[in-house]
């Protein structure tokens, strides 16, 4: 993409640190995007995603061409705003290019961003020039969508000429594989027209046509996914490490962090997403990991039904109330609850001290 056509671009910065959003954004009006937006929040940039998708570029909230995301924001960070866009029923443009930021960027997070869908990471403290490439880049280039069994997102090859779509098939550009009309209902791909180039190039947006945005949208319908199907993963997660920590006493402490930066994500991405009993569990597991880790005889048990519990929410997809079996499982929480808040026993201590060796 030629630079002078970022006028004509517009970007949604969402970063829960001040100084952080406030020189994003002054860098890229610096660079010459026409409309930089900014939020505080995953949840604001949700909401100002839905209320965008159809708007002008003069109002408010105008059209997302790119959304640039820090990673580590609450109640929503950036890989649940990825997984809201690229797969959630009520994502207004599943095709929108995403960047994400991190402070703390290593390999496992750029691969998990990767995996999620994102267009582009990079880290923070980032350079003029460092933002403008990356800017130009995923405006500019217009890469397939592939969708398979675990995958929605970008092309993520890097100059290769062929493709191995779920080890099946290999795919030349111009993709023209149809989503389900392979061997799986699941898998196929979008190659979709250059909607941002024709806009950078100063086409007024309401001449352009996406009819096969739209199109590619109806396919996916069916191929939707909730907030409790993405984080079937972190529950297993949380699982293998509760079993970790019950089995050796010398990874106890490594495993409970872990545990710990997942069940608070949880617990506040789960009310937000419609899903209070998620929210519920993850709290009585957090106040469960307060308690001494030398008393871990103790609270095993009710680390194991709150576990328990959560894997149902999730498995069910138990939103709201959840009726009569979120009735059940509210009740079980309190008995849990209650069990955390009474007194533990005068030789508890000692117990479980014995218990570390």
């Amino acid at each position: 993409m030629d630079e002078k056509g970022l006028k004509h671009c517009s970007v949604l910065v969402a970063d829960d640190n001040p100084s952080s959003r406030a020189l994003l954004v002054s860098t890229l009006q610096d660079i010459g995007v026409g409309v930089v937006s900014s939020v505080s929040s995953g949840a604001a940039a949700i909401e100002h995603l839905r209320h965008s998708n159809h708007t002008t570029m003069s109002s408010k909230t105008p059209p997302v061409d790119l959304l640039i995301t820090e990673w580590d924001m609450e109640p929503v960070g950036g890989m649940m705003l990825i997984n809201w866009i690229r797969r959630h029923a009520d994502s207004p443009d599943r095709f929108t290019r995403i960047v994400i930021m991190s402070g703390d960027l290593d390999a496992e997070k750029v691969e998990r961003a990767r995996n999620a869908g994102a267009n582009a990471v990079f880290a923070k403290p980032f350079s003029v020039n460092t933002l403008r490439k990356h800017v130009l880049n995923v405006l500019g280039n217009n890469p397939a969508y592939f969708k398979t069994s675990n995958y929605f997102g970008p092309d993520r090859r890097r100059n290769v000429a062929d493709v191995l779509l779920e080890d099946r098939r290999n795919i030349k550009k111009p993709y023209i594989e149809a989503l389900g009309s392979g061997m799986a209902p699941e898998v196929g791909c979008f190659d979709l027209p250059h909607y941002i180039g024709d806009i950078a190039l100063g086409r007024p947006r309401d001449q352009v046509n996406t009819q096969s945005k739209f199109d590619a949208h109806q396919d996916l319908i069916d191929h939707s996914e909730t907030y409790a199907a993405w984080v079937c993963g972190d529950v297993e997660v949380l699982r293998l490490a509760f079993r970790l920590s019950d089995q050796n006493v010398d990874m106890r402490k490594r495993n409970i962090s872990l545990m710990s930066n997942l069940v608070n994500r949880l617990e506040m991405e789960g009310a937000f997403m419609g899903y209070p009993l998620i929210t519920a569990f993850a709290r009585t597991l957090t106040r469960a990991i307060k308690v001494d880790i030398r008393l871990w005889v103790q609270t095993r048990e009710i680390f194991d039904a709150a576990l328990n519990g959560l894997d149902i929410v999730v498995r069910q997809d138990i939103r709201g109330d959840g009726g009569a079996l979120g009735q059940e499982l509210s009740a079980q929480l309190r008995k849990l609850d209650k069990k955390l808040m009474a007194p533990l026993p005068v030789n508890a201590h000692r117990k479980g001290v014995a218990h570390l060796g």
